[in-house]
């Protein structure tokens, strides 16, 4: 007999490509915390390039991540 419950979704090509930039969102955010912290303690201003990747990654978490339940 087949258990059900272990079964999963089938996933599509715009599942995996969503996960992958997820995943590339959260990194990066992981990799440019130092400029965050730079601002906080030492007033060291975020380069305009990096905030503004920042800003996208935000939204591209905001727009793919399941909301916790």
């Amino acid at each position: 007999m087949v258990d059900l419950s272990q079964l999963e979704p089938v996933k599509s090509a715009q599942d995996i490509t969503d996960q992958i930039d997820l995943a590339r969102a959260r990194a990066y955010l992981k990799e440019t915390n130092r400029h965050t912290f730079a601002l906080v303690e030492e007033g060291t201003p975020i380069p305009e390039d990096v905030k503004a990747a920042r800003i996208d990654a935000r939204a591209t978490i905001a727009r793919l991540a399941r909301p916790a339940i």
